[in-house]
């Protein structure tokens, strides 16, 4: 069987999102102490006079975008799923600029002093993993962070129809692996600071799996 187009991939996606939106937003509690720990850690590098962010697959907005919002850091959130940005509206201050749609098909300039990307960008086809962190880079400002998470492991593809209990479209993922994300990194001229393991238990369908992800806070070298 052919794997499925990156546009059949993003309408799946979607629709599966739509779908889980309230139960994805319980879901993700227990690492939410894990994704404010590297939150806090990328803030505390970032100059003072820093203030534009950009989140890349914000959900709810909760609990990352919300701290963003109340310190006074204007944030551009973007998620594929318009449940989910229905959630993230009623959870967050009108400061935040919130943009439906594929991350994909986003076009910025050279604005940001940071990019945050959390379980999202493997969701992506692995070329357009690429294609995005080149993108990010061109987006941030010289000396600008980006904080992101990955698959520990490499593999091309991997698809569920039924993620959390989810009945309609049909959730993907793939990885570079960790050299190769890192080297990557490297390649499009990112200086990474912290490159990290961290387990989390996750459950589905009553049964629990330990998956381990790639945390990165990379800098922009200057320009």
């Amino acid at each position: 069987m052919s794997e499925p187009s990156s546009t059949q991939v993003k309408a799946d996606i979607k629709k599966a999102y739509d779908d889980i939106a309230y139960t994805y937003l319980d879901w993700t509690q227990p690492s939410h102490a894990t994704r404010l720990a590297y939150l806090e850690n990328m803030l505390q590098s970032l100059e003072p006079s820093s203030k534009s962010i950009l989140e890349l697959g914000c959900g709810a907005g909760v609990p990352c975008t919300q701290l963003l919002a109340s310190r006074g850091y204007h944030v551009t959130a973007n998620d594929i799923s318009e449940s989910q940005i229905a959630l993230a509206r009623e959870r967050l201050p009108s400061s935040v600029d919130l943009l439906q749609g594929d991350m994909m098909g986003l076009e910025f300039g050279q604005q940001f002093d940071a990019v945050l990307a959390m379980y999202s960008i493997f969701h992506l086809p692995r070329d357009e993993q690429t294609i995005i962190l080149r993108r990010i880079f061109e987006w941030l400002k010289p000396g600008g962070r980006l904080l992101a998470n990955f698959p520990e492991t490499g593999f091309e593809s991997a698809s569920s129809e039924s993620w959390l209990g989810g009945t309609k479209g049909k959730m993907h993922w793939s990885g570079w692996g960790r050299s190769e994300t890192k080297r990557l990194l490297i390649e499009i001229g990112f200086e990474v600071d912290v490159d990290e393991i961290v387990v989390d238990t996750e459950e589905d369908a009553g049964v629990a799996r330990d998956v381990a992800f790639q945390w990165i806070l990379a800098t922009k070298r200057g320009q």
